[in-house]
């Protein structure tokens, strides 16, 4: 029986370096971006720029955008090297968190379309999908093109991977914004994108707003944790197949549970994605951790009994013997939806969680059930 889903991004670290004379090389210099070190974005008298760095292929460019506020602005869409008019009014988005952020930032009447509405849980979104303002355009990795093409969107927001295209997209003629926030590894540096997307839609100034919200907040609870002196050991998630996947020590959830002032146990391995590793290495070095953070995936309420029966082995951690395992099911709550772009509210579980004289209201985690 499955009973976690690991979500799997595998991100590389990047730097971006300045432009020399190949073109495609740039530094994270400057620019209107605090935090975030895979986007440089700059305003201009006509309107911004944003560069965005490739992941996989390290010091060099994904993406080159120019965003003109002049009205009735013509471009030609070429990769690289195209200009698009902005505000956008009419989006296709394929990733539930960007949709959540648009209504939170009041640009919900941007969205014309949405892939995968079975894992958005927005209300505004899931009840424009009701009335059809808003179409539901398939899976986000094999859209419906005949829908997309009907809606005649502005620009598609896409998610980028590695070594994969985009398929028929491509060859619509229209604007793909490769919305690269996930490869980000800190909290703010990821929730910073927020700045870049909400400039898109005409809502630069709430956009900034939020996110000065949102950094002091965080900031906030990273100093009321780090007044308490204990720093209990951190376990994630469970085995799935024969490899148990682990979330590197420079990845954004191993920087959180520093920042909520607990000591991840793979914190000196130096990925910022997952890696895949087998249960005796793992027990090796989780077995009497403190705590242990599950996400579920599964209709029903995960139990110690379930967890057990599922790898009798778990049974073995120190966590499972105190019963300090805390669970989030992802089906019941939105966790993806909010967090990439509200960090300050999965830190305040996490300290909640790790101390318990701290502790207060959770969004997300709750005690497994016995």
């Amino acid at each position: 029986m499955q009973i976690t889903k690991q979500l799997s991004f595998i991100t590389l670290s990047v730097a971006l370096l300045t432009a020399c004379n190949s073109g495609n090389q740039f530094q994270a210099e400057g620019g209107i971006m605090d935090y975030s070190s895979h986007i440089v974005l700059e305003d201009t008298p006509e309107g911004f720029t944003a560069q965005i760095a490739n992941p996989w292929k390290k010091n060099t460019l994904l993406h080159s955008y120019t965003f003109s506020t002049v009205e009735n602005t013509d471009y030609n869409y070429i990769r690289n090297t195209n200009t698009i008019h902005v505000p956008l009014k009419r989006i296709v988005v394929m990733t539930n968190s960007l949709a959540h952020l648009m209504v939170e930032l009041g640009a919900a009447d941007c969205i014309a379309g949405v892939c995968e509405p079975e894992y958005i849980a927005d209300s505004v979104v899931r009840a424009r999908l009701a009335n059809g303002t808003i179409v539901d355009c398939g899976n986000s990795m094999y859209p419906t093109i005949e829908k997309i093409m009907e809606l005649k969107p502005d620009a598609i927001m896409v998610s980028p991977f590695e070594e994969t295209g985009y398929g028929q997209l491509e060859k619509l003629g229209i604007p793909l914004l490769e919305c690269a926030d996930y490869m980000e590894t800190s909290p703010l540096a990821r929730a910073e994108w927020m700045r870049f997307y909400g400039r898109l839609f005409g809502v630069g100034a709430q956009a900034d707003s939020l996110f000065c919200q949102v950094k002091d907040n965080y900031q906030n609870l990273c100093d009321m944790a780090a007044k308490t002196p204990l720093r209990p050991r951190v376990m994630l998630d469970t085995k799935s197949g024969s490899a148990w996947y682990v979330a590197g020590g420079n990845s954004t959830i191993g920087q959180m549970i520093s920042d909520a002032a607990a000591t991840y146990i793979f914190s000196e391995n130096n990925n910022s994605g997952s890696v895949p590793l087998s249960f005796e290495t793992v027990f090796e070095k989780a077995q009497d951790a403190d705590v242990w953070l599950l996400k579920n995936s599964n209709s029903n309420n995960l139990t110690y009994k379930l967890l057990e029966s599922d790898f009798k082995q778990y049974s073995s951690f120190k966590p499972f013997k105190d019963k300090n395992i805390w669970v989030c099911d992802v089906n019941k709550v939105p966790y993806f939806e909010l967090t990439a772009f509200h960090p300050e509210m999965l830190l305040a579980d996490f300290i909640s969680i790790f101390h318990l004289e701290m502790s207060h209201a959770r969004t997300f985690y709750h005690p497994l059930d016995e």
